[in-house]
C-alpha cells in the first residue's frame, strides 16, 4: 500500500507556530513535506526538513498571484499530496484549489486563534473546499456552522 503524503502548508510566523502545534508528532510517523514561504526563520527551521518555499502573494501586486498559482500548479503535480493540512494564509490558497481541482487532495483547513469573533479572507475562501474544517473558538461556529470546534492550540 502506497504511504500517503501530507503536505503542511501555512505561511510563516504564528501560522507556522500554530502548525506546529497542530500537528504533533505526524513529521514523524508520515511522510510529510512542508510548504511556507522563505523567511530567515523559516529556513532554519526547515534545513533538515522536506519542505518548499512559494512567493507570497500580495493583493496589490497581481503578478505575485501569478507567480505562487504556477509555483502552486507545479508543486502540487510534483509531490502529489493525499492530504493537505494548513492553518492558511493566503499564499496557500492556491495550493490547495490545485490540489483539490486536480488531484482530489484531501484538505484539513484549521483556522486561526487569531480569528476570535470574525473570519479573514483566507478561511472564507477555503472552507468550500475543505474535508474537515476546525475552529478554535466556539463563536466561530456562528460564521462556520460545520467547523468542528477544537479549542485554543
Amino acid at each position: 500500500m502506497k504511504r500517503p503524503i501530507i503536505c503542511l502548508a501555512c505561511s510563516a510566523g504564528g501560522h507556522l507556530r500554530e502548525l506546529q502545534l497542530a500537528i504533533g508528532d505526524i513529521p514523524n510517523r508520515w511522510h510529510c513535506y512542508w510548504l511556507t514561504l522563505k523567511t530567515t526563520s523559516t529556513k532554519a527551521f526547515l534545513k533538515d526538513k522536506e519542505h518548499v518555499f512559494l512567493i507570497n502573494f500580495q493583493p496589490q501586486k497581481k503578478w505575485t498571484l501569478i507567480i505562487n498559482c504556477f509555483q502552486a500548479i507545479f508543486w502540487v503535480l510534483i509531490k502529489r499530496p493525499d492530504v493537505i493540512i494548513t492553518t492558511g494564509a493566503g499564499v496557500t490558497v492556491p495550493t490547495v484549489f490545485f490540489a483539490k481541482k486536480l488531484l482530489k487532495t484531501k484538505i484539513i483547513f484549521i483556522n486561526s486563534a487569531a480569528d476570535v469573533t470574525h473570519a479573514s479572507k483566507t478561511p472564507i475562501w477555503i472552507e468550500k473546499y475543505a474535508d474537515l474544517f476546525l475552529v478554535q473558538w466556539e463563536d466561530m461556529k456562528q460564521i462556520f456552522p460545520n467547523a468542528t470546534c477544537i479549542g485554543v492550540l
